[in-house]
């Protein structure tokens, strides 16, 4: 399933023409802004990863407005796909999996990497499906996880009534 949904990611990504090649070295020092390329949801069909081109979709810049990420998907998404010039999560990309779904983020270069997002009984994780971390990468996704995951118990306690 992993090669599918990495061969469907950069034909689906790179076949709409919308992706510049940067430099990712200097993105995964944190040297350049991130910047989100594209994003698609993702329906599984049959057993096989099906792309929907989802133009009004931009989870970097929709995750961070103000409220709660609510984008306009589809029915029977499994997934969303974004095309950046970084493989570490943004800090509001939590928000995707508040909607139940896993967050897979391609990143093109010279070799091209592909990560996913997600959550399994309560704990977030970040896989690398395709490619290694870069220097100085592995504590910045680390840092990352964790900021979720406290978020994400500071959400989940009971509050105190009085």
């Amino acid at each position: 399933m992993t090669s599918r949904l990495h061969a469907l990611s950069l034909a689906a990504l790179c076949g709409a023409g919308l992706f510049a090649i940067a430099a990712p070295a200097a993105a995964a020092r944190g040297d350049r802004p991130l910047t989100e390329l594209r994003c698609d949801a993702m329906e599984n069909h049959n057993g096989r990863l099906v792309t929907i081109q989802t133009p009004d979709l931009h989870v970097l810049s929709q995750a961070a407005a103000d409220g709660r990420f609510q984008p306009a998907l589809p029915d029977g998404i499994s997934s969303i796909l974004c095309g950046r010039n970084s493989i570490v999560p943004a800090p509001n990309d939590d928000e995707v999996l508040w909607l139940g779904l896993p967050l897979y983020i391609a990143e093109f270069g010279h070799p091209g990497r592909l990560g996913v997002l997600e959550i399994d009984n309560g704990r977030y994780r970040y896989r690398l499906l395709e490619g290694t971390p870069r220097e100085g990468e592995q504590a910045r996704l680390d840092q990352r996880i964790a900021e979720f995951q406290a978020r994400f118990d500071a959400l989940s306690r009971p509050t105190a009534t009085r």
